[in-house]
């Protein structure tokens, strides 16, 4: 089957055609990592990439054509699966080309990224080392010191469910409430805390339904050597990342819009992002989402509250 990758939308990107070029004139890198807001757009630019350089169509079902991807519910690149890949290039190929598509290169550990330095310094001769994430701020420098960086452009869609719109509307109400404070200390229950644990507790449920519409929308997963469950529990945890990713993105607008609209609360608003941040970080840790989101309002909450009156 072909894959979905090689569509011709894709194929106009300018990084693509400055990579052609680049390659028809014999000055192709041998590394390249490509980054960009639109996990879904990186995905099939380097398979576009990986079907340039091989000259398929379907580059993911070439027999040299190898992907690394974060495996298991840890999210990680694990050492095992790098030496897998490594060792299979030392062998002969069926080609001249060979490719290797490495996802999400931010969630190498340590010593899967130390496993892969020589390679992606000296790869064999004729390999294409793709790598491609949305979060390049946290690739490591000694990764990011062996690839030659494309940025593509293009914005994560926004999620335009009426559900969750209806959601960042409630969350704006419970900011302002959060600025102006409570009508009185016994108000503070039924204004303030009983919407934020319900808004906590629709942030879990819409997460999943958005995860599960994105799973049936998506195409199968790409072939790979783990075991079919663990890579089906990978697929899955990947799509959640970028689900949640978008969320959380829509979350810190509506913060600092309510940080536009209210001067007086730029500290707290700007204490409110970093407690977001937190938030996320702990989630990228497997951290339980609810109790995440549910830190972070409370912190939100608890810096407004300390804030002087006449702010």
């Amino acid at each position: 089957m072909k894959s979905s990758a090689a569509s011709a939308d894709v194929a106009d990107l300018p990084v693509l055609k400055v990579l052609a070029r680049a390659r028809a004139e014999g000055r192709m890198p041998h590394a390249v990592l490509l980054t960009g807001n639109d996990g879904a757009v990186l995905a099939r630019a380097a398979e576009q990439l990986a079907a340039m350089h091989l000259g398929e169509a379907d580059p993911l079902a070439h027999p040299d054509c190898r992907v690394l991807r974060p495996a298991k519910k840890s999210r990680r690149i694990v050492i095992e699966n790098v030496l897998e890949v490594v060792a299979a290039l030392r062998l002969s190929s069926l080609t001249p080309r060979r490719v290797v598509i490495v996802n999400e290169p931010d969630r190498f550990l340590s010593e899967s990224a130390n496993a892969f330095l020589k390679t992606l310094e000296e790869p064999p001769p004729g390999t294409l080392i793709v790598l491609q994430t949305t979060h390049y701020y946290r690739v490591l420098p000694t990764i990011l010191s062996r690839c030659l960086r494309f940025h593509v452009g293009g914005e994560a869609p926004v999620i335009a469910d009426p559900s969750w719109q209806d959601w960042l509307r409630e969350m704006e109400r419970l900011l302002t409430r959060m600025v102006k404070g409570p009508a009185s200390p016994q108000a503070r229950v039924s204004e303030v805390f009983i919407p934020l644990y319900a808004l906590c507790a629709r942030f879990e449920v819409l997460l999943e339904l958005f995860v599960e519409e994105a799973l049936e929308a998506a195409p199968p997963p790409p072939p790979t050597d783990e075991d079919e469950d663990d890579a089906e529990v990978a697929y899955e945890e990947s799509v959640r990342r970028g689900v949640r990713a978008r969320m959380l993105v829509s979350v810190e607008e509506k913060l600092r819009l309510v940080g536009r609209a209210h001067p007086g609360c730029a500290g707290q608003v700007a204490e409110a992002v970093g407690h977001l941040e937190d938030a996320r970080r702990r989630m990228e840790l497997n951290y339980q989402v609810l109790a995440a989101f549910e830190q972070f309002l409370l912190r939100t909450l608890r810096s407004f509250a300390l804030r002087p009156r006449d702010a």
